[in-house]
């Protein structure tokens, strides 16, 4: 077993797919959604980075598998023909990436953190990561939300997950010289 405990992990637990799935459109084959090629300049917003391992229940990476990344931009509107949020798009925004995990089922994304938007009339939904892994023997289709956000506490779909506690991120300690906030997602497949 690669996790230093030696016990079984716990799946990532399942969130929905969401109204703004990217259909119709092949994700961007990069890990970079701060800025589109032809368009000169970075995403508006504060600048993050999301790492994390995909892994199996043992700890052991998952080898490989794609990974495909949505979210909304820092205003909190979708690049999606269905969000009719009257936010602004970004110009310069990447709304979609499609990545493998590495060799140590390692991936890593930057991006900008996303905007809350409403979900309805009494629903604001926190800032939050889309991510759909497809390993060898599943499909897991999960979302990432950030510490601290007082959104979380009354969010219908994190709320309902078995353990709200693994959708949400944990900081990691700022690398010298760096000037964006880093991010740890594990995400834990039954099988990988």
């Amino acid at each position: 077993m690669d996790n230093s405990t030696g016990t079984r992990l716990h799946r990532t637990p399942d969130q929905i797919l969401g109204p703004y799935f990217p259909t119709g459109q092949t994700p961007a084959s990069q890990a970079d959604l701060t800025s589109v090629r032809g368009f000169e300049g970075c995403a508006q917003g504060e600048i993050i980075e999301v790492t994390g391992r995909v892994l199996n229940l043992d700890g052991e990476p998952v080898r490989g598998v794609p990974v495909t990344i949505w979210q909304a931009n820092t205003f909190g509107r979708y690049v999606h023909a269905n969000d009719l949020n009257p936010a602004p798009l970004d110009p310069r925004f990447v709304g979609c990436v499609g990545i493998l995990s590495d060799n140590d089922g390692v991936y890593r994304i930057k991006t900008v953190k996303p905007g809350a938007y409403p979900a309805g009339p009494d629903w604001m939904r926190p800032p939050h990561i889309h991510f759909e892994v497809h390993g060898r023997f599943e499909r897991l289709i999960t979302q990432m939300y950030f510490p601290g956000e007082p959104l979380n506490a009354c969010d219908r779909l994190l709320n309902a997950a078995l353990r709200p506690d693994l959708l949400i991120a944990e900081p990691l300690p700022s690398e010298d010289g760096a000037d964006h906030r880093v991010l740890n997602f594990d995400i834990v497949l039954a099988r990988g």
